[in-house]
């Protein structure tokens, strides 16, 4: 293909309604298919894998499938595509500024109620939320989680999966019961200490729909929650 300009070259490689969005989602840390259906919640599996295959063919991003059962496969960015992110991070700049009264380009997150069940970064965590209009419960350890659920009631839980009593999927397992007992879906995102396959793995198939690594990115975390509880913007 003949290009006019490097301007065109750049379009022609990030074009489509979704390649920048990907970019934006795989520039922190890597994503499994599944993770990444769930934070562009407005796209298809189709449409998603499509666009997946041409980030990957331009050489932007990497695959990685792993030989296990149930069929896992994750993406990440890889050196060439880093090198567009400060491009992606202007253009969420930019956006955000378009929508002044919206906070991250999302909507007011008022009335959410989350739970963080974390030792040590719960007060940041709340601080940060709460000024996106959050209602944010904290629990210290999984009894205190437990409680704090049935009290609050919340519609997402944040959960440190490096808890001290080492107790955090039978927390998973017991919340999802209730969920199923309640009849009614709560987004989970867990916090990892460190971003390797074994942990994202475990948490993953835990049931954890979303894997966040420590030092959290607040604008990925808030952006998670809008996403998954759908407080998105109207087009």
């Amino acid at each position: 293909m003949k290009f006019g300009c490097p301007v065109e070259l750049t379009i022609e490689r990030i074009s489509g309604k979704w390649k920048s969005v990907i970019m934006w989602w795989l520039r922190q840390h890597r994503k499994s298919f599944g993770e990444l259906k769930h934070l562009i919640p407005g796209i298809s599996a189709k449409i998603l894998t499509q666009q997946l295959r041409e980030l990957e063919k331009d050489g932007l991003i990497d695959r990685e499938a792993y030989r296990e059962m149930p069929r896992r496969v994750e993406y990440s960015i890889t050196p060439l595509g880093e090198t567009l992110s400060p491009i992606i991070e202007l253009m969420c700049e930019w956006g955000k500024n378009q929508l002044p009264e919206f906070k991250f380009g999302l909507r007011d997150l008022t009335g959410l109620r989350v739970l963080i069940v974390s030792p040590e970064m719960g007060g940041f965590l709340r601080s940060e939320l709460e000024s996106h209009g959050v209602q944010v419960a904290i629990a210290t350890s999984t009894i205190e989680a437990l409680q704090t659920f049935d009290l609050t009631q919340p519609q997402a839980l944040v959960i440190d999966t490096d808890m001290p009593d080492d107790q955090v999927y039978t927390l998973v397992h017991q919340i999802k019961e209730l969920e199923s007992a309640q009849g009614k879906q709560i987004s989970t995102i867990a916090l990892i200490a460190v971003a390797s396959s074994g942990d994202r793995r475990q948490a993953l198939r835990s049931g954890f729909q979303i894997c966040l690594t420590q030092p959290v990115d607040i604008a990925e975390l808030v952006c998670s929650l809008a996403s998954l509880t759908g407080s998105l913007v109207d087009n």
